[in-house]
This record gives structure tokens, sequence and C-alpha cells, in this order.
């Protein structure tokens, strides 16, 4: 936009701005307590958007205070420990934050805990119990089945493989998911603390007792109150005398509207926020969240040749996939970075193929809790010969070259083929090392003995030199638009997603959601863990013939 252009835009964006808040003041009045409903998000963006909302909550005279009604997490780690900051950040711009909670879980509590108050019903339990994993393996039931693995790993620790060839986790495996539990065990013990002004010790104690009465988390200090939700709005019209309780949605579409009129002519720049979220694939049908590098590579394109584009946030939540896939948008990414600063953002976990395409990015912001590192390469197949065999199915390979069948799902590796895939997959390891390293202006010797698949948390990988700071979406954004040169300027924000999603493909993905509790049940199986080995032997299936940089789990907060 041109000077003359900024300039009438500017006048337009002031006086649209003061007939705006004129109007929101006429709809919400002058003294509100805005009611949020807390409830599970389905995508990090729409957990962004959340955020970006309720931060301008606390700037906005018209709110006494903010109720809110915790019914769920929004997501994992990093969209719990987000909306924590948030609060904290309103209650910092002078507007109090109440919590109510029905039923307290870890994930629901520490959530709620941000709050100056905290509300519980006296008949609810506490389930403030702490951390713990459950991992299932499938080893012997495929044995059954006569189904064999053969997979082979480049990292001691790369353990992607191991539900399907073992009854147990390995000895690497369970040091590594201990240590992993360890930490995150330890920041939500300490953030309670802090936030409820307890000893750590007091918060563990808590927790070894756990679950807890109403009555017995008053006394400890983990709540304030035990109300009804009537009994809640009782307390808060006779504490903020005269104001009225508006829903956060309304206050939403009204602000939302404002916001625009704010910003009509008054951005210098523009930051696109990238999210990228699902497995890595080169591409897929499937109409589920995947990032596909035939997708991804021409949106980074565009945004190189974008001259609008002052910086690229790249907010990624990725277990990782196909290591090939992982590399052509590291090439592009790489390429972005060339022309404009690029920052990624670690949201709930990027790990592995994550880890790979985000590499070059000028600065790595990951949450002190996201799951992150897992660099190494696993590949291999099922073979189900045997399993075949039982039910008179037989196979015979005639080949013209001496591999041509390597990949066959009937039949094991031979000597000869399991050295060329073992050497194929070490490939791929020190290429995704060296990756890394340059990435974070570090020597390769001294990075490869903090990756050998091993994950970490976010702040466990900036300790190690993985990661470049520990921060939420906020600092991301603090850190690109400081690399572009715009601190302290007006800079629009342009949201894009990797996932293309039709309302047909939606349905359909949900429709499954619905039907998995009844197969699961069939299988004997919980929900989770039917869902975790059908994800798990699709991906394997359909990826079998490529290195995977891939961490095919989730540490899920309850």
């Amino acid at each position: 936009m041109g000077e003359v252009g900024r300039f009438v835009g500017s006048i337009i964006g002031t006086s649209l701005h003061a007939f705006g808040s004129a109007v929101h003041g006429l709809i919400t009045g002058s003294h509100a307590v805005v009611e949020v409903a807390v409830d599970r998000r389905s995508s990090a963006q729409d957990r962004v958007r959340l955020i970006e909302r309720l931060e301008r909550l606390g700037h906005d005279p018209r709110v006494a205070a903010v109720l809110l009604d915790v019914r769920d997490s929004p997501g994992n780690w990093a969209a719990v420990h987000d909306l924590r900051l948030c609060i904290g950040r309103i209650r910092a711009a002078g507007t109090p934050v109440y919590a109510s909670v029905d039923v307290p879980t870890n994930a629901t509590y520490w959530l709620a805990s941000a709050a100056e108050r905290v509300f519980v019903p006296p008949t609810t339990e506490v389930n403030l119990v702490g951390l713990g994993v459950e991992v299932t393996f499938f080893g012997s039931l495929l044995k059954r089945l006569g189904i064999e693995t053969d997979f082979e790993a480049a990292g001691t620790y790369k353990s992607a493989a191991e539900p399907f060839a073992r009854s147990f986790p390995s000895p690497d495996n369970h040091e590594a998911l201990s240590a992993l539990v360890g930490d995150l065990q330890a920041q939500l013990a300490a953030e309670v603390a802090d936030a409820r002004e307890l000893s750590v010790e007091s918060v563990q104690s808590a927790m070894a007792e756990a679950p807890l009465p109403a009555e017995r988390a008053l006394e400890l200090g983990l709540v304030d109150q035990l109300a009804y939700r009537d009994e809640v709005r009782s307390w808060l019209q006779s504490t903020h005398e005269g104001a009225k309780f508006v829903d956060f949605a309304g206050w939403a579409r009204r602000d939302k509207v404002l916001a625009q009129l704010e910003g009509l002519g008054q951005a210098e720049g523009t930051l696109a926020i990238l999210h990228l979220e699902g497995n890595i694939v080169s591409d897929d049908a499937s109409g589920s969240d995947m990032i596909r590098s035939r997708t991804v590579v021409p949106l980074l394109r565009q945004l190189s040749e974008d001259d609008s584009v002052a910086a690229v946030v790249l907010h990624v939540n990725s277990p990782g996939g196909s290591a090939v896939a992982s590399d052509l948008i590291w090439r592009e990414v790489d390429q972005l970075r060339s022309t404009k600063p690029v920052v990624a953002c670690f949201e709930d976990v990027s790990a592995s193929g994550g880890v790979y395409l985000s590499a070059p990015c000028s600065e790595i912001v990951a949450r002190p809790g996201s799951l992150t590192g897992s660099i190494g390469v696993v590949g291999g197949k099922l073979v189900v010969g045997e399993g075949l065999r039982k039910l008179g199915v037989h196979s015979q390979p005639i080949e013209a070259a001496p591999h041509a069948t390597v990949f066959s799902n009937t039949r094991r590796f031979t000597p000869d083929q399991r050295e060329r895939f073992r050497a194929s997959l070490t490939r791929f390891y020190n290429a995704f090392v060296n990756r890394v390293a340059d990435g974070r202006n570090r020597d390769p010797m001294e990075i490869e003995p903090h990756c050998r698949g091993r994950v970490w948390t976010g702040r466990a990988a900036v300790e190690r030199g993985l990661v470049d700071r520990v921060g939420d979406f906020n600092v991301a954004i603090e850190r690109a638009t400081a690399l572009a040169g715009l601190t302290g300027r007006p800079v629009a924000r342009r949201h894009l997603s990797s996932t293309v999603q039709n309302p047909l493909q939606r349905l359909a993905q949900q429709a499954a959601r619905s039907a998995l509790p009844g197969a699961a049940q069939l299988a004997g199986m919980a929900e989770a863990q039917a869902g975790e080995a059908l994800a798990l032997t699709r991906f394997w299936g359909t990826h079998s013939a490529q290195p995977l940089a891939w961490l095919p789990w989730r540490l899920r907060l309850r």
C-alpha cells in the first residue's frame, strides 16, 4: 500500500474504530462478566485462534471479569500451556479470571489452577493423580496370526517398530519413556505449586493421595470454594456488583469486527502463519489431517515469492512420517529462509520428520512440554506370508532382477537385502543429523548424542541445543516480527493451513470416529488402543517401501 493509501486507510480505520467501539459498548455494556466455555478444539489452528481472541479480553475496558467453564482441555500439553499463559496475561492486564471445573482431571485442573479462584462442585472428586503412560504391544498377537515383523532402525532409541515386534518395551525405550514422563510430571507439579502458592512437595503429596474429595482439595489449598454453577454466578454478581453475564461467542463475534476495523489501513507488514498438522506424506487422498509435501511445497514457494509477507511462522504439530516427504519440505523451507525470516513453533508434538522439516528455520520455539526430538529413521515391513499360508494362500516370486521383491510383504529380507536396507537407513539418519546440526549452527558430533531416536520435552531439547528457546505461540510471533524488523509496528496475521478437507471428508472422518468405540469393544480392546493399532498398521502398510522419520505415539494429557 502506498503512503497516500495508507494515510486514507488510517483515517477511515480510526473513524470506523470509534464507531465500532461505541456500538460494542452499547451491546456489551460497561461492566460485563464474560463466560468462556473451554472445550476440546479440533486443530492447532483452532486453538491459536481461541488464544488470539482471548488475549483481547484483558484489554477490553468493558470486561469486569472472565469466568472459565472448564469442561475439557482444549488439546494436549501445548494447548493447556498456552491457555494458562494467556490467563496469566489477562490477569496481568488487570482483569480477574475465575475458573469453574466440574470434573477436575490432570488436564482440566492444571488449566483451572492458572485462575485466581477455582470453584468445584461440593460432590466432585479432584483427580489430580499425576502422570503415567501405558504402552501397548501387539507382537504376541501378530505372531499368533502368522505375521512376522522385519524392521530396522537407525538410532538406539528409535522404537517405532517395537509395538509390532515385542510384548514389552526394550530397556532403551523404557529408559527414554521414564525420563520423558518424569520431566512432564515435574513440570505439572511445579506449575500447579507456583499457581496455588504451594510447595512442590505438598502438590506431589496431594497427587499421591488423589483422587481427592472436594472438601479435602479445599483443605489442601488446591481449590478456593465449593460451589455449584448458580452459586458461582451469585458470588460473581456480589463481587462485581452490577455486572452482566455475556457469552464469549457473542462477545468474540463483535470483537472480531472491531479488530478488523482497528487494523484497517494500519498494518505495515504481513506475518504468514502456516499450520502444519498430521503425519508427513508425499500425497494422500484419504481426507485425514496430513502434511502433504505436494501441497506444502508449492505453498511455501508462494510465500517466498509474496513480497507482502515479511516473515513466516511454521506452527508444527506432527509426529513426522515419510523421510523423503520431510526432506522435500525441508528443501523448500531452506529456500524460503533465504528470502525472509522463518520461525518454527512446536505445538503438542513436533518429532522426527516434524523436526526435520523445521531444521533450517531461523529459530525454533517449543513449548516446555512439547514432544520433540526422535531424530532417527526406521523402516521395514510386516511379513504376512505365514498367515496367508494358514489360510491356504500361497505366493511364488518371479524376479527379473535380484532385489525386485525386496519390499514384498510375503517374505523376510534376505541377508543381502537387509544389509542394503540398513545402509539406506544409515544414510538417511546421517543426513537428518546434519540437517539439524546445520540449522542450529552446531557441530554434528555435538548434536548426534542427543539424537539416536530419543524423544525429549521442549525444555530438555533447548538444553541440548536441538531447539533455540522455550515459549508459546506468542513468543514465536514476537521472534518472527523482530527478525523481520517490525517490532513495535502494526503487523497483519494471515493464517494458512496445509490441510484441505471438503465437508464430505470431514463428515466421513467424524462418522468413523463415532463408529470406533463399538468396533473396539468387539475387538476386546480400549478405544484408544484400537485406534492406535489401526493407525499404526495403516501407516506402515502404505509406507513400507521407504524410510520413516516417525514417532507413532503421543502422550495424552488426561
